[in-house]
């Protein structure tokens, strides 16, 4: 049974800051919904839509700096 590669972003720790299911979030992206979608069906105010997808991202750039310069840098 192959394990799940472990992703840049903590979703214990950013479902605890925004006190909503960012596992449920990032599958409804996944699958296509947009913020709005997401807003009305969750009940999620658009700005902390908009303020998780920032810190998930910062923190896929933050991996892919980090995997960039262990690359470079032998």
């Amino acid at each position: 049974m192959a394990q799940k590669k472990k992703g840049p972003v903590d979703t214990k720790a950013l479902s605890k800051k925004y006190k909503c299911d960012i596992n449920k979030i990032i599958k409804a992206w996944k699958n296509g919904k947009n913020d709005y979608e997401l807003s009305q069906v969750l009940g999620i105010n658009m700005v902390k839509l908009t303020q998780i997808r920032q810190d998930i991202t910062s923190a896929h750039e933050k991996e892919r700096q980090l995997n960039r310069k262990n690359m470079i840098i032998p």
